[in-house]
């Protein structure tokens, strides 16, 4: 007869060594741990946003991230195809030589409303090129470009539509607003 508390002992066959029966803790112990990791899961994908859109219908922090981000990739691809495609320093390259050049983007005389479309504008005279395109959140990236200079990178905020702005010398580095295109050299700013 048992009089103690604790787990149930009972003698093991053959010793006089008591076993302790504990297999039920254990799945309780195992079954709620799995409840609190289901749960914190739950929590951290409700905290970053997975919904896709916040409650003013504008893309979570998370996904204008990853969208600002595809559309520079867009946009360095286009850049790219455009140094290869002017390889003699013309500048004269429009959205149809691009296109035939490089297939797997989008390239469109007009505006860009999505980041996989590139605008493509360039200068009557031959000296420069501009592209532009549109993140979901409303930036529009722009990249000019000319055979004499280095790209210049930049973003304007707010836009419905983003046509490649006509550039017709060097841009001047400015802050990126809703009212104007701010630019800078080496790399895309901040938006």
């Amino acid at each position: 007869m048992h009089h103690g508390s604790g787990p149930i002992a009972a003698l093991t066959p053959g010793t006089d060594e008591p076993v302790t029966d504990d297999r039920g803790f254990s799945l309780l112990v195992t079954v709620i741990s799995l409840l609190v990791t289901a749960l914190l899961v739950l929590l951290l994908l409700k905290a970053t946003g997975t919904s896709g859109s916040g409650k003013s219908g504008t893309p979570s922090p998370p996904v204008a991230a990853a969208d600002a981000t595809q559309a520079q990739q867009s946009l360095s691809a286009g850049l790219s195809t455009l140094q290869q495609v002017d390889a003699g320093g013309q500048g004269s390259v429009d959205a149809t030589a691009l296109q035939a050049a490089d297939p797997s983007l989008t390239f469109a005389p007009g505006a860009s409303t999505g980041p996989s479309t590139v605008s493509v504008t360039p200068q009557s005279d031959g000296s420069s090129v501009t592209l532009a395109d549109r993140s979901t959140d409303g930036t529009c990236w722009v990249v000019w470009w000319s055979p004499t200079s280095s790209p210049w990178y930049g973003a304007q905020t707010g836009q419905g539509s983003c046509t490649a702005p006509s550039v017709s010398g060097t841009p001047t580095p400015g802050p990126v607003s809703g009212s104007s295109v701010g630019w800078q050299q080496e790399s895309f700013p901040a938006a």
